[in-house]
């Protein structure tokens, strides 16, 4: 097996009505300072350019697939098709509308090579004209499952992980497969890991804009399912499902306004 300093990366782009922006994600995956093996595009069974945009930049790129689902079957089966396929040792997530920071995917090969024990590493993001303040820069966090419960600690463009490891994104869920999956990963293996730097690059807020992640209500819904499969599976007891579906609607509440706000200066900037 390869050293991490030197292992193999497949990039996964589950894509969805992206003609105009998944060539954008591409060229953030090809211009990374220490080069993916393979990246693997999936197309979600698009109604738009999106497969034929692809396939026209792929002609002189050989390191890049395609694959285009017969129909509609969310990012979370999209990313698990691609996962079916990889060969690398290491999976790293991309959607399709955002982007990384040149230097990510060296990073966390650098920090899987000093913990080459750990199975997962995200890290912080930035978005796109908005300032953001970050706490503990260059100092890596370890989070357990309570501390995902509060809340997710990073987003799928972020994370970096191995691909052998017996878990996947669950197929029931369209919305917060990913934060079900984070949550697994910190049960089973004791915790999950962040670079705490902005090495992915959100081209849109993480709720209340453009995209999935404006189905404010549905992202709730789709939380609370999230929770209720982690309590079927055993990693959460009755009385923390319960404490977690309230701590939620909590949360639902606090976002709403803000979500409403964010979709109009989003609609008045674009």
């Amino acid at each position: 097996m390869k050293s991490p300093e030197n292992s193999s990366v497949t990039a996964i782009i589950p894509a969805f009505r992206s003609e105009k922006v998944v060539i954008r994600a591409i060229e953030s995956v090809l211009s990374q300072s220490s080069p993916v093996d393979e990246i693997i595009v999936v197309d979600d069974a698009s109604d738009d350019r999106t497969a034929q945009v692809v396939r026209d930049f792929a002609i002189n790129q050989p390191q890049i697939r395609l694959i285009v689902n017969n129909r509609n079957l969310g990012p979370g089966q999209s990313r698990n098709a691609a996962w079916n396929l990889a060969t690398s040792e290491y999976l790293a997530f991309l959607d399709a509308d955002d982007t990384w920071h040149p230097k990510k995917i060296e990073l966390q090969r650098e920090w899987f090579r000093a913990n080459p024990s750990e199975v997962i590493c995200g890290t912080q993001h930035c978005i796109i004209d908005k300032d953001e303040k970050r706490d503990n820069v260059g100092k890596p966090s370890q989070f357990t499952i309570k501390d995902l419960l509060l809340r997710n600690r990073f987003t799928t463009p972020s994370v970096m992980l191995r691909r052998d490891i017996p878990l996947r994104f669950d197929p029931k869920l369209r919305l917060s497969e990913d934060y079900l999956l984070w949550m697994e990963i910190a049960s089973e293996f004791g915790h999950v890991n962040r670079i705490n730097q902005p090495l992915t690059i959100l081209h849109k807020p993480e709720f209340g804009a453009y995209g999935l992640s404006s189905k404010i209500r549905a992202m709730y819904f789709g939380e609370m399912k999230a929770l209720t499969i982690l309590n079927q599976k055993g990693h959460i007891g009755l009385v923390v499902l319960i404490r977690s579906y309230i701590w939620s609607t909590l949360k639902l509440a606090r976002r709403l306004p803000l979500a409403l706000f964010r979709k109009l200066s989003w609609k008045s900037k674009h």
